[in-house]
């Protein structure tokens, strides 16, 4: 059973997944496309008949200084138009760049006047100001709450969706220049095992932390979610306003088989 409460969960899935993906019954999000070098889209791996959904587009091809193509909102429209996609997620790892601004700029105006969905991460917000904002589920710093909250005052809840990131990161402190290793599941698991650790609830960050000393006598924080420390963070979202949210696959499969706490 999952537990994602009233808010409306996509699953980001590679065309690897799609089909265990679509056992969930959730809507999909199908991150088989890609802007080239070019400027141009590209798609790799989804199958003919897959239909309906969101197309996850991914920055990954995009060399620096690459010159923004004007047909690409186009390109992408041609393509929800063929396979019945409500809109377009952008799964973009680079910054506010030119040709990412301008890309998010037109993209927001096209995609309202054809009445589809856009999705965009909060470093683009300001270019777009039609468009989905994705913010981030990891919260570092502040409460859960009042990040989201701030989130949906700022953008409206119409324009508001999580994006599940989860934590698993080791922090030296103190940690003036933000010093961190991101730890992957088996390494957190390796070390919490080697220090006999056990993780405590942190209420505002709706994390799960643990501190140990390294053979140098350095002190470090290690701050991490599971599962049902994800659902908590989803219920939270809900609360504030938020109505839509992105989980990968594997993430899905992980945070949301369990029912959570009460």
């Amino acid at each position: 059973m999952d537990n994602t409460g009233n808010i409306n969960v996509y699953i980001c899935a590679y065309p690897t997944d799609t089909r265990s993906a679509e056992s969930s019954g959730r809507s999909l999000c199908h991150l088989a496309y890609r802007i080239g070098r070019d400027g141009h889209l590209y798609r790799s791996g989804l199958g003919i008949t897959v239909r309906g959904g969101l197309l996850g587009i991914s920055d990954i091809g995009l060399a620096d200084g690459s010159e923004y193509v004007d047909e690409l909102p186009r390109e992408l429209k041609r393509e929800c138009g063929i396979r019945g996609f409500d809109g377009v997620f952008c799964d973009f790892e680079g910054g506010a760049d030119e040709f990412r601004t301008r890309f998010a700029y037109d993209a927001g105006i096209y995609f309202s006047e054809q009445r589809l969905k856009f999705y965009v991460p909060e470093k683009l917000a300001a270019a777009a100001p039609q468009a989905i904002i994705l913010i981030s589920s990891a919260v570092v710093g502040s409460s859960c709450d009042e990040v989201y909250r701030r989130a949906v005052l700022r953008y409206g809840e119409e324009r508001t969706a999580l994006v599940y990131e989860p934590l698993c990161t080791d922090f030296v402190m103190p940690a003036p220049t933000g010093e961190r290793k991101l730890l992957t599941r088996s390494e957190l698991r390796a070390l919490m095992q080697r220090e006999g650790a056990v993780g405590y609830l942190s209420q505002e960050l709706c994390a799960r932390y643990f501190t140990y000393r390294d053979e140098n006598g350095r002190s470090h924080f290690v701050l991490f979610d599971d599962t049902r420390t994800m659902q908590r963070k989803l219920l939270i979202a809900g609360k504030c306003g938020f109505r839509e949210a992105f989980v990968s696959w594997p993430d899905y499969n992980e945070y949301f088989g369990e029912p959570s706490e009460s």
